[in-house]
């Protein structure tokens, strides 16, 4: 007589957060149960899917069998569940915990005996899977997390076609094909065991942004001080509207961060309002990247809260390395990605605390379960740092519709953090840890989501500078940072002006100074062009191999440049050139040699040199008499 347990609970994670499931019921070393899956998820114009899963589940044993099923998904928005086998309808539970939802099935017949099988089908509809973000559509699914006895998992992903061309499939499908409207992608097993599919649709993404930093001087003297504006970077271009006030200058960092400078009085207290737009580019816009050397290094620097020379930080490398690791870059960086990513547990009840405190990799990797973003970010950092791999870190804004799959806030507005690691071929590469963890792996490895927008960049410190949030007034209640959705495209316009500051007329045999104050008058960054200056005849001794550099929207630079006439007799008309970018300026000079020159400057030498007649004149006096004085002692003598 076969022996039967009663019931056989099988556990198959196939949309969700990755887990270790195991049937108690069944003796070790036991193969249970083997599933096929044909899946389809179907987005409708109004972003709904409807997932179908037809499944067949095949009994590999004599002595057991199944008569409920669990799947356990990665969405908590779930409705309209229905299951079926041959013998009609199935009783179907509902139960949702945190970012899963697990649906319970309940067969009508037994999958009993060796080599039985059941086919049957479940279906269902959520609002998590697909989302439209301004101009972008972007559909995410979870990878399969659990293919123990799986004998093939098939996935169609269908698309309406009026969410434009996709931008961004990752992992490339096995196939594309459209019909009746619908874009469909097709997927196999071996590309989803590692991750799920991230797709966008539409190019790029657009934001409008009004920040607030609140200034404030405690110190007795008055301060220069400055604030973080989001940056240009390798992902976004960022143009200004208004700055109010207007700063004293913009300033481009080590790191690239735009900073706008102000000075404050003792006691003065400042609040900065900031208005702009930012586009976000699903591909890098950086066409040949290269990092040198002294960044290179700078970028594998141990760090507070990246501690990578600290021997628990290199013994783990070491160990999700292996004894043979991996010589590229990106499957290093894999590989601590997913590390990261499985090992830490996000704790959204840090969030509770307006101050939440910073813990640091290390301390990250001591206590795994109680994480935020920012502890993702910094063990990801620790890790690849120590791997030689360069890396930083990015805080800014993440758009988000689910805030429980994608969570935001550290604080009211500081809103998320995440890292980005050098690859010589890429370039800087943005990925998410935190996001991946609590979607239930989803590919935020690959390429990242148009959602990602970067306030301040963190490099050379770990951190310095802050970003926008971060200038926090009394009022608790204030929101200093809103960002909102575009769909106004815009075209960033930079233009400069160039002042020229030389002496008018300039005195030939004498040293001069031409000064350039290159000011960006334009509402986007301006890029660093050759800078030339030239004259006729006037000789210009330091022009050559000179760049404006980087100079952001109210930002100025400046340059000198020394001249010198060809003799001291010199007089003649020129002018002054200046090239910036293929821009020209020009101011016209008049030179003449200083013994012929009228005016105040010849005042002032005749003065000059009438004070030396007069000194000589008064010392000649003063030597005569004292040897007058000297004389008459000699007579009293005699």
């Amino acid at each position: 007589m076969v022996k039967r347990v009663l019931v056989l609970i099988v556990f198959l994670f196939c949309l969700i957060l990755p887990q270790k499931v195991s049937a108690a019921e069944l003796p070790t070393g036991k193969a249970g149960f083997a599933t096929a899956y044909d899946v389809l998820y179907d987005v409708d114009d109004s972003g709904i899917t409807a997932v179908t899963e037809k499944i067949t589940l095949k009994n590999l044993t004599s002595e057991y069998y199944a008569n409920q099923f669990k799947l356990t998904i990665g969405a908590t928005q779930i409705s309209d569940i229905n299951a079926s086998d041959p013998g009609g309808p199935l009783e179907v539970t509902q139960q949702q915990q945190a970012t899963t939802t697990t649906i319970g099935v309940k067969f009508n017949q037994q999958v009993a005996g060796l080599g039985k099988s059941l086919s049957w089908t479940i279906s269902f509809k959520s609002k998590d899977f697909a989302e439209k973000s301004g101009k972008v559509w972007e559909i995410r699914t979870p990878k399969i997390s659990s293919t123990s006895n799986m004998e093939s998992y098939n996935l169609t992903l269908s698309v309406p076609q009026s969410f434009g061309e996709p931008s961004l499939i990752s992992p490339l499908p096995k196939s594309q094909t459209i019909s009746m409207g619908k874009i469909f992608l097709t997927f196999d097993k071996s590309q989803l065991e590692s991750s799920g599919i991230s797709a966008n649709f539409g190019a790029n993404q657009l934001f409008d942004f009004d920040l607030t930093y609140h200034l404030k001087n405690d110190n007795w003297m008055p301060i220069l001080t400055s604030v973080a504006l989001p940056p240009d970077t390798s992902f976004q271009d960022v143009i200004y509207q208004r700055i109010e006030p207007k700063p004293l200058n913009v300033t481009v960092d080590n790191d690239g961060n735009y900073l706008a400078w102000f000075w404050l009085n003792r006691g003065q207290k400042t609040d900065v309002k900031v208005f702009g737009s930012a586009k976000l580019y699903t591909n890098s816009k950086v066409k040949h990247p290269f990092l040198d050397d002294t960044l290179r290094r700078k970028y594998t620097e141990s760090a507070k809260y990246w501690e990578k020379d600290n021997p628990q930080i290199l013994a783990k490398l070491n160990e999700i390395l292996g004894s043979n690791p991996a010589v590229d870059t990106e499957t290093k960086a894999k590989l601590i990605f997913q590390f990261v990513v499985d090992y830490l547990r996000y704790d959204p009840s840090r969030l509770k605390d307006s101050n939440t405190e910073r813990l640091g990799a290390v301390t990250a990797l001591a206590n795994p379960n109680s994480a935020v973003c920012m502890e993702f970010t910094d063990l990801f950092i620790a890790l690849a740092r120590a791997a030689g791999i360069p890396s930083r870190e990015l805080d800014g804004y993440a758009y988000t519709a689910n805030s429980t799959l994608r969570p935001l806030s550290l604080t009211k507005d500081i809103l998320h953090t995440w890292p980005e690691y050098w690859d010589d071929r890429r370039g800087w590469v943005m990925v998410d840890p935190t996001w991946a963890n609590t979607t239930g792996g989803v590919d935020y490895f690959s390429k990242l989501d148009l959602n990602h927008f970067v306030f301040a960049v963190k490099g050379f410190s770990s951190t310095d500078p802050i970003p926008a949030g971060s200038y926090k007034s009394g009022d608790q209640d204030s929101h200093d940072v809103k960002v909102t959705l575009s769909e106004n495209d815009f075209l960033g316009k930079p233009q400069i002006d160039v002042q020229i500051d030389i002496p008018n007329p300039m005195l030939s045999g004498l040293p001069g100074v031409i000064k350039l104050k290159v000011t960006n008058t334009g509402n986007a960054v301006y890029p660093s062009a050759p800078l030339a200056v030239k004259a006729d005849k006037l000789l210009i001794l330091d022009s050559a191999d000179q760049s404006s550099g980087l100079i952001p929207p109210f930002g100025t630079a400046e340059f000198s440049f020394n001249t010198r006439t060809k003799s001291l007799f010199d007089t003649y008309n020129d002018q002054i050139s200046v090239t910036v970018g293929g821009q020209k300026f020009t101011k016209d000079i008049v030179v003449k040699p200083l013994i012929l020159f009228q005016g105040t400057p010849f005042i002032i030498a005749s003065v000059g040199v009438l004070m030396v007649l007069i000194y000589i004149s008064v010392l000649g006096v003063h030597i005569h008499q004292k040897r007058k004085a000297k004389g008459k002692k000699k007579h009293v003598r005699k």
